[in-house]
């Protein structure tokens, strides 16, 4: 099953925008740092929620979450779990949970959302996941696929 397309508004059309992951962990410190310097009016969209309703002024408490977050999988010598459309002047940046990232690569024919967003943009909701097609008459009758 095809994957849906996103609405075209500005926030999902910069979310469509290409993004660099970021792979080693002194990338990721780099641009913890490049976020902890930009000072508020940040949108903090956790996906599992609501979108915000406005930007957080002080964004260290959530920037000590992710820290906190990440902190496990530190051994490791790759990231792979964070992409930033603008490692040096960042506007939208997804953060994945590394135990939760599915096939990002979207071999799975579902789309795989990020834990957390920060954006300058304020988040449109997400939108509705495309019905689950009922199977045929043969589906039915003997769980026969088509």
């Amino acid at each position: 099953m095809a994957i849906a397309p996103l609405p075209d508004t500005a926030y999902w059309r910069a979310w469509q925008a290409p993004a660099k992951g970021l792979l080693r962990w002194d990338e990721v410190d780099a641009l913890l740092e490049v976020l902890t310097a930009s000072g508020g009016d940040w949108f903090v969209f956790d996906l599992g929620a609501p979108p915000p309703e406005a930007p957080v002024q002080d964004l260290a408490p959530v920037l000590e979450q992710l820290r906190e977050m990440y902190a496990p999988l530190r051994s490791r010598s790759y990231c792979g779990t964070v992409y930033v459309d603008d490692a040096q002047a960042p506007r939208l940046v997804r953060f994945f949970d590394p135990y939760q990232m599915g096939a990002s690569c979207g071999s799975s024919g579902e789309r795989v959302w990020p834990r957390l967003a920060l954006s300058r943009l304020r988040p449109d909701a997400l939108p509705e996941p495309e019905p689950v097609p009922k199977p045929g008459f043969w589906g039915r009758l003997g769980g026969f696929a088509r």
